[in-house]
């Protein structure tokens, strides 16, 4: 493929989730604030230990098998049959385990209701395991706006399950039948869209993804860890704090990796496959990778700093004064968002580049550092020590992230440090414009008049500096939103690049 339908098919595709994906946010995000308000923080902190038990199993349901369709070099009937039947039978299982130690998990976490909570949370990997080989289908043939219409679908429909249950005042049963639903919706969505059924096929043919299982294994040890340095701090502190004292850490994690994570599902959405299909036929993805980083790097610190810089001001006015005390864990951990991004970039190029040790390497890494930092931080200072030991530790990982990209991709490591400099100049200016507006005017106006101001003041400043001292950078992501916003105006650039030539 041509390197300027490589560009067509990746801005289609981003444009497709994009769009998709800052659509539904315009629905769910209000959603979700008016479900948190009504909704108590306990309510937040049992989801939360639930999540932790459920979240780390299921990172085995799909065996590493979905990335590993897409990342190989050709899919047949034959190998899609026999994964399906590799991850409907793996997912049987890990049903049947929730449900079972269901009562031993709760009397671990000293929840008696938690049992029920995550026996009716173990139907969704069943529900979603249905949906993995027709979405690996469809990634591989980059039908990027049938996947994104799926998942506005079923989005749109678990918020609005998740707001009526909260409404009826079910508590946290809201948040559990709107996570079911929302994995049923996207379940059927992604079969009807990829035109028919993946059947399981007899056990014996099994045989036929054997050669997948060797990348499938790095796959599944990548998420075991990654998972474990990313929810190991809920573990921690569900046995160190009260409940509602996780609820405060557990909205405020949410919230505070929120842009970075709903970006990050775009970018991986697309890079995957396209970088996958690139390595596939010449061999490297070097030239694509700087230019990723300094694009993520500009979104992430932009938003994601802005968010720590209003912390105090956001917290009032969006969730209200019942959850004050996440304001501080909210900057902290927002602070941090941007080095936990790029890091979730470093793993997606090494694993279409073919090299998924070196995501694991790195995860090993963190699943040792973070829960170790967060534990240390939460028997010194509680809450705040835990949410301290984020912006403490977590560098050191993005460093060692670095390192090994870079290696894994044979360039130099400065190469993919030097595009963050102009974005975190840039941003430390707005975290200075913001403050010296909090300052002025916080006594003089309400919070949410200046809640809107800083806003205002912060993007202008982060735009501004940013021009200032990357202007390349600058005009390659005004480039790229320009031709993400307007396709037509970025085919005739095409085309009369084209007639130059």
């Amino acid at each position: 493929m041509a390197s300027s339908a490589f560009r067509q098919t990746a801005l289609s595709g981003a444009r497709w989730t994009a769009a998709a994906k800052i659509g539904l946010q315009l629905f769910t995000w209000p959603v979700t604030i008016i479900v948190i308000r009504l909704l108590e923080p306990g309510d937040y902190g049992l989801l939360a230990m639930a999540m932790v038990t459920i979240g780390f199993v299921t990172l085995f349901s799909e065996m590493g098998l979905g990335i590993a369709l897409v990342q190989a070099r050709t899919l047949d009937d034959a190998m899609g049959r026999a994964a399906c039947t590799a991850i409907l039978s793996c997912n049987a299982v890990i049903a049947g385990a929730l449900w079972l130690s269901a009562p031993l998990v709760a009397d671990w976490f000293e929840e008696p209701d938690l049992t029920l909570v995550i026996q009716m949370l173990s139907l969704e990997p069943v529900i979603s395991s249905l949906a993995i080989v027709p979405q690996a289908q469809l990634e591989r043939q980059l039908r990027f706006k049938a996947l994104s219409i799926a998942s506005m679908t079923a989005g749109g429909i678990g918020s609005i399950a998740t707001l009526t249950m909260a409404l009826l005042g079910y508590g946290v049963w809201s948040l559990v039948v709107g996570n079911l639903i929302l994995a049923a919706v996207r379940t059927v969505a992604i079969i009807v869209y990829n035109g028919r059924v993946v059947w399981p096929s007899l056990p014996r043919q099994l045989k036929s993804i054997r050669s997948l299982i060797g990348f499938s294994g790095h796959v599944v040890a990548s998420r075991v860890l990654w998972y474990w340095y990313g929810q190991a701090d809920q573990l921690i502190l569900a046995r160190l704090l009260h409940a509602s004292l996780l609820g405060y850490y557990s909205v405020a994690a949410q919230l505070a990796m929120l842009p970075a994570n709903k970006a990050m599902e775009v970018i991986n959405r697309v890079s995957l496959p396209i970088l996958s299909r690139l390595h596939a036929e010449d061999g490297s993805v070097r030239a694509m990778h700087q230019r990723l980083v300094g694009l993520v790097a500009t979104y992430a610190f932009g938003t994601c700093w802005g968010l720590a810089a209003v912390a105090p001001e956001f917290v009032t006015v969006v969730l209200g004064a019942k959850w004050q005390p996440a304001t501080l864990g909210l900057a902290l951990l927002a602070i941090v968002a941007p080095l936990r991004m790029l890091s979730a970039l470093n793993n997606t190029v090494t694993t279409a580049a073919g090299i998924p040790q070196a995501s694991t390497a790195e995860l090993a890494c963190a699943g040792l550092v973070m829960p170790l930092a967060v534990l240390i931080g939460a028997m010194l200072d509680g809450l705040r020590g835990a949410c301290i030991a984020w912006p403490v530790a977590y560098p050191v990982i993005f460093l060692l992230s670095n390192a090994l990209t870079c290696k894994a991709i044979k360039t130099q490591q400065r190469r993919g440090l030097l595009p963050l400099l102009g974005p975190m100049i840039a941003a430390s200016t707005m975290w200075l414009c913001i403050w010296t507006v909090r300052v002025r005017y916080a006594t003089d106006i309400p919070t949410g008049w200046l809640l809107t101001v800083q806003i205002v003041v912060g993007a202008i400043s982060y735009v501004a500096v940013l021009h200032a001292v990357a202007l390349g950078l600058a005009q390659d992501a005004r480039g790229l939103l320009r031709d993400l916003l307007n396709p037509q105006a970025n085919v005739k650039t095409q085309v009369n690049e084209a007639i130059k030539h």
